[in-house]
């Protein structure tokens, strides 16, 4: 859970700060650094759970 974090912060930062770079305004900036966060938090954990499940 720690390394999901961690990755999907990095992914947030990276995101919002090539969007700001880009020319995108501060605020959308970080709206799209949240929506890299929740997206990846989302898909990561989606996997992590397929991964953990016990066979039957």
């Amino acid at each position: 859970m720690a390394v999901i974090t961690t990755a999907a912060s990095v992914i947030a930062i990276v995101g919002g700060w090539l969007a700001w770079m880009g020319g995108t305004p501060v605020a959308l900036a970080i709206l799209v650094g949240a929506a890299g966060f929740a997206g990846f938090m989302g898909l990561a954990l989606a996997i992590a759970s397929f991964l953990m499940r016990t066979q039957s």
